[in-house]
């Protein structure tokens, strides 16, 4: 489904509104190109984050102690149960796992990103998304 500037996916919510329409309109583009939401939105997300920081431009809205061109950390990294997805990285230089907006490993051997995500996703208590290829989730997983 295509997002718009008021109705986007959750995991955008902590970006700045700038950021935010960007990783919009990459998502949107994305979806177009056959993309499936779960992954767009990671990939997009990532893109965003790094068109921003290329701009020195503050990604995350302002928490205590967030600094311009540095990402606060939301309360979703803290374990308040965002699910973790495992894509194909866009740069189609292996596999990321995702968890809102931050990257939390990435590497060429999927099973290696796959261990660090349910590591990560047993600790947090949380869900997490195992996609394929082509972006279709694969396998699920609830350590909540």
């Amino acid at each position: 489904m295509p997002w718009t500037y008021d109705s986007y996916p959750t995991s955008m919510k902590n970006l700045t509104t700038e950021v935010r329409r960007k990783a919009i309109d990459i998502a949107n583009a994305l979806l177009g190109d056959g993309y499936e939401d779960g992954r767009a939105i990671a990939i997009a997300t990532a893109q965003a984050e790094k068109w921003a920081k290329r701009r020195d431009k503050q990604i995350a809205k302002k928490n205590t102690g967030g600094t311009t061109g540095q990402a606060v950390t939301p309360e979703s990294e803290k374990g308040d149960g965002e699910t973790i997805h495992v894509v194909s990285d866009p740069d189609g230089t292996g596999w990321i796992a995702t968890q809102g907006q931050k990257r939390i490993a990435q590497g060429q051997e999927k099973a290696d990103v796959v261990n660090k995500a349910q590591e990560k996703a047993k600790a947090q208590k949380t869900e997490l998304c195992i996609h394929n290829e082509q972006g279709k989730v694969a396998e699920e997983e609830d350590y909540s």
